[in-house]
C-alpha cells in the first residue's frame, strides 16, 4: 500500500475529519500531507503562572479586588492604572499623580495597601527585586531627588545618588537603572555602588524574564539579551523579536528575504549559544504560550495553499511535532497556554495539546450574529485546565475545548491580561482583578 493510500485510509478513522495522523518520533523527518509528526515530549512545564498559564478560571469567576481614582490618593485620572512587577503575594502598582507618576504596593489577594502612603516619584520609577525590596527613583516628588530604597511601611530610606535615573527594573538582587534620556543604562546594588554600566544608540527599555533573562530593547529596533552580571551580550539583533517560553527563547528575525526562527535554551538564567535550532523561512506566532507555534513567511507562505504548523521546545533540535492537511487555514491559528487552537478553511477549529501534539476537542464555525465569540477576532489571555480565555475590548470569552462550547462570558470596557496567573482587567481609571476558583 503506497503512503498517499496508507494515509487516506487512516483519514476516514479520524474525528474531525482533516487528514492528520500522529506518530511517535522516528529517525528522520516524513514529509507528506496531512501528518502530524510526534517529535517527543517536552521538560515538564514550569509551576509557575506564566507563558499562558492560569489560575482556575473554569467556571466564571467573581472579582477579587479593585482600586481605582476613587480609591488611590492623589491619582491624576488621564492614564490608567499598571501593574509594574510582582513579588510572591505582592504587586507593585503604578497611577499617574503630581507631575509624573505614584506607586504602591498592594496584597494580590485583597489589593488592600501594604504602604501606609504611597510613594510618589514624580519623573522618576519604581522596581522590585528578587527580595521583594522596592528601589525607587525619585525626581521632583515628595522627597529631595535621589534614589531610595523603600521599607515596609512605604517610607523612602537609604538615599543615594539619582544619578538622572527615570526608569527602575530589578534584576535579581540588584537595579537596572535607564537614565532620562534613555540611552545609558546602567546596573547598581541596593546602596548605589555601580556594578556595570554601558550607552545605547538609541533609546532603551528594558524587561527581565521569569527564567531572570535580561533584554533591552532599543527605539531603532535592536534587541539585546544581555549577561546580567557583566553587562555583556550573550546575543544581539535588529529587525527582530526575542519570546521567552518555558524552557528556553526564540529570537524570529524579520529582515525580507532573511526570514527565520532561532531557537535557545535558558538553563538559571544563562542564554546558551549557539542556538540549539534554525528554522528557515519561518515565524513564530504571537500569544502566550508554554511552547513556540512556528508558521511559513515570505514568498513561500503567499503561493502555500494550506496551513503548515511546528511545535517546538527551545532547548531542543528537533520540533515536537507538526500539522499540515489541505483543510488547514495558513491563518487565525491561536497558541494559547497549554493548547493551539488550530483554524480551518470552514472557519471552524480544532483544540491540540502543544506539549504532545494530542487532539483535545473541536468547535464549529462561529455564528455571524456573534462576533464576540469568534476567536479569529479575539487575543489570547491564557488557558485554565482545557478551558482557552480569549478578550477583546468589550468582552472576555472563555471557551471548553473539550466540548467546543461557551464557558462562560465577561463584558469589558477596556483591555485584559494576565498578572501571575491572575485575569486582570483595565477600564479607564480602574483596575479588577477576578478571582479564581
Amino acid at each position: 500500500m503506497s503512503i498517499r493510500s496508507s494515509f487516506a485510509a487512516t483519514a476516514r478513522r479520524l474525528p474531525f475529519g482533516i487528514g492528520t495522523v500522529t506518530m511517535l518520533l522516528v529517525g528522520v523527518m516524513v514529509a507528506s500531507v496531512g501528518v502530524v509528526l510526534a517529535m517527543g515530549t517536552p521538560m515538564e512545564s514550569s509551576t509557575e503562572y506564566r507563558d499562558g498559564h492560569l489560575r482556575d478560571y473554569a467556571a466564571e469567576p467573581d472579582v477579587a479586588w479593585t482600586q481605582s481614582s476613587d480609591t488611590l490618593p492623589g491619582y491624576r485620572a488621564d492614564a490608567g492604572i499598571e501593574v509594574v512587577d510582582t513579588w510572591r503575594d505582592e504587586w507593585l502598582l503604578a497611577y499617574p499623580s503630581g507631575l509624573g507618576r505614584a506607586f504602591v504596593l498592594v496584597n494580590a489577594r485583597s489589593g488592600s495597601p501594604l504602604w501606609n502612603e504611597p510613594v510618589v516619584t514624580g519623573l522618576g520609577g519604581c522596581g522590585l527585586n528578587d527580595l521583594g525590596q522596592v528601589g525607587c527613583a525619585i525626581k521632583l516628588g515628595r522627597v529631595p531627588d535621589g534614589f531610595y530604597l523603600i521599607d515596609d511601611s512605604g517610607a523612602p530610606t537609604s538615599r543615594t545618588d539619582l544619578d538622572d535615573t527615570e526608569h527602575v527594573v530589578g534584576v535579581g538582587t540588584d537595579y537596572l537603572r535607564i537614565d532620562q534620556a534613555g540611552y545609558r543604562v546602567t546596573m547598581r546594588d541596593p546602596v548605589g555602588h555601580e556594578i556595570w554600566s554601558r550607552t545605547f544608540a538609541a533609546s532603551a527599555q528594558a524587561r527581565t524574564l521569569s527564567d531572570g533573562v535580561l533584554i533591552i530593547s532599543t527605539a531603532d529596533g535592536g534587541r539585546f539579551v544581555l549577561d546580567p552580571t557583566t553587562g555583556a551580550d550573550r546575543l544581539s539583533c535588529s529587525q527582530c523579536d526575542v519570546t521567552s517560553f518555558d524552557t528556553g527563547i526564540t529570537v524570529q528575525y524579520n529582515e525580507f528575504g532573511h526570514e527565520r526562527v532561532e531557537t535557545y535554551a535558558v538553563t538559571g538564567g544563562n542564554v546558551a549559544t549557539p542556538p540549539v535550532s534554525v528554522s528557515e523561512s519561518l515565524r513564530v506566532l504571537g500569544g502566550p504560550s508554554s511552547l513556540p507555534v512556528l508558521t511559513g513567511t515570505g514568498d513561500g507562505q503567499v503561493q502555500a495553499t494550506q496551513g503548515r504548523y511546528e511545535i517546538r521546545d527551545p532547548a531542543r533540535k528537533d520540533a515536537l511535532w507538526q500539522i499540515t492537511d489541505p483543510e488547514l487555514s495558513k491563518a487565525n491559528t491561536k497558541p494559547c497556554g497549554t493548547e493551539v487552537a488550530l483554524a480551518l478553511k470552514d472557519r471552524s477549529r480544532v483544540f491540540y495539546t502543544l506539549a504532545d501534539g494530542k487532539r483535545v476537542g473541536r468547535m464549529d464555525a462561529p455564528a455571524f450574529d456573534k462576533p464576540e465569540t469568534n476567536i479569529d477576532n479575539l487575543s489570547c489571555v491564557g488557558s485554565s485546565g482545557t478551558t482557552l480565555i480569549f478578550a477583546d475590548p468589550d468582552q472576555i470569552t472563555a471557551v471548553d475545548t473539550t466540548t467546543g462550547g461557551i464557558a462562560w462570558t465577561r463584558s469589558v470596557i477596556g483591555t485584559t491580561e494576565a498578572v501571575d496567573g491572575h485575569i486582570v482587567l483595565h477600564e479607564g481609571t480602574s483596575i479588577t482583578v477576578l478571582r479564581p476558583h
